[in-house]
């Protein structure tokens, strides 16, 4: 019980410091956002300028900002048209408060369990950080890229999927990644504590 009542410490200890410390995980966050950003733009006409934290237009809280270029075609020397994607710290840090607090908070028969639910945990929560902030800050570009074109319906799965998230469904997407995890450590053997024994012949 003092095992357990220890791991719900360090979880409501990482609730606390995340929503303390936003706009510092934002800024830490940002070269993973990039590096994401410049990946989904691959094979695209969009080109990443910018990917950075800064003041909010209203109120004194801070946004995480992308600016980038889109051209109607990736050999056009100039860009047709350049987007703003903003999306505020308090959303971005949601996605690791509420990972790691569940995951932490899930009971667990001992330590190496929540050791090895941690380890797979990460690419599970570097996975979510991808389809949810990053794909917020990167929608835009698409939806340029279909004005660009001419298309009848400029609305995009990018953009249908970014509704989604500012719905509420981030809060689920994230409680999938938590079970997900939960599963594929359950899935995986741990080695046995202490020596195997012989049978008799």
């Amino acid at each position: 019980m003092r095992r357990e009542l220890w791991w719900g410490v360090i979880a409501i200890s990482v609730l606390v410091v995340a929503s303390s410390c936003a706009q510092s995980y934002a800024r830490l966050a940002v070269p993973y956002y990039t590096a994401v950003a410049r990946l989904l733009a691959v094979g695209h006409p969009w080109q990443i300028v910018f990917v950075g934290v800064r003041p909010g237009d209203v109120g004194p809280g801070s946004v995480l900002m992308l600016i980038g270029d889109v051209r109607r075609e990736s050999s056009d020397a100039r860009p047709s048209a350049r987007v703003v994607a903003r999306v505020q710290v308090g959303e971005a840090v949601e996605t690791p408060a509420v990972f790691w607090t569940m995951l932490l908070l899930w009971p667990a028969v001992s330590v190496r369990q929540r050791l090895v639910r941690s380890a797979i945990g990460l690419p599970v929560f570097f996975g979510l950080e991808a389809i949810t902030t990053a794909v917020q800050l990167v929608h835009n570009l698409p939806e340029a890229s279909a004005l660009l074109a001419d298309e009848t319906n400029p609305i995009t799965v990018w953009e249908h999927w970014s509704r989604f998230l500012e719905a509420g469904g981030r809060f689920g997407v994230e409680v999938c990644g938590v079970l997900l995890t939960i599963v594929l450590a359950s899935s995986t053997r741990l080695p046995c504590s202490g020596h195997a024994t012989g049978g008799t012949q």
